[in-house]
């Protein structure tokens, strides 16, 4: 089974949106990568940059296997407008909301605790028995 037919297929059984399903995909596979990466690497700044390379490579490698045909026979200069427009909304589209968990995360207090916790036995005062 070849990359369109596989695609199409999905499209068929969730009875999504070509474009939702970029969505889909782009967040899926950040939020997978950071959960895999999360015993690996300590560093939520460093794991959730890695998981937005991981997005952003899956989403190139998605355009190149929907343009493989034209890519092989008359090279980059053989697409067409319309199949570069459609290119980069899918990429936008497979993209856009990791990056903007990512900015939230890095620039942002949003995804961070609020307060400390406490603990609720301890003692103010040695002198309670």
């Amino acid at each position: 089974m070849d990359f369109t037919a596989f695609k199409i297929n999905v499209v068929e059984t969730t009875g999504l949106a070509k474009d939702a399903l970029h969505i889909y995909v782009g967040v899926g596979v950040y939020l997978l990568c950071l959960i895999a990466l999360r015993p690996i690497i300590k560093s939520q700044g460093i794991r959730s940059f890695i998981a937005l390379i991981v997005v952003t490579c899956i989403a190139l490698l998605g355009e190149y296997l929907d343009n493989r045909d034209t890519i092989e026979s008359l090279g980059l200069t053989g697409l067409s407008r319309d199949q570069i427009l459609a290119s980069i909304r899918d990429l936008i589209n497979t993209c856009m909301l990791p990056y903007v968990l990512f900015a939230l995360n890095k620039w942002t207090t949003i995804f961070r605790p609020t307060n400390k916790s406490t603990s609720l036995t301890k003692r103010h005062k040695k002198t309670d028995y």
